[in-house]
């Protein structure tokens, strides 16, 4: 019985949580909305890289960790 209570307490929360989060999280963000994915933006940079190797082109990769910035 307990982790029924658990559960219907996540449930209950994440269904209140997910009529604000579009106002938390910023629209140019890859993740914790529906329809994103976790590995979206990695699956984007790895597409870009491999079709600069495929033209034979130079390119400049940047990433930053803004938890440190």
């Amino acid at each position: 019985m307990v982790g029924c209570l658990y559960k219907i307490i996540s449930k209950a929360l994440s269904l209140r949580l997910k009529k604000v989060i579009s106002k938390v999280i910023d629209v140019r963000q890859s993740a914790f909305q529906q329809g994103r994915g976790l590995l979206d933006s990695v699956l984007v940079a790895n597409e870009v890289l491999e079709e600069m190797k495929r033209r034979k082109k130079s390119c400049v990769v940047f990433k930053a960790d803004f938890e440190k910035v």
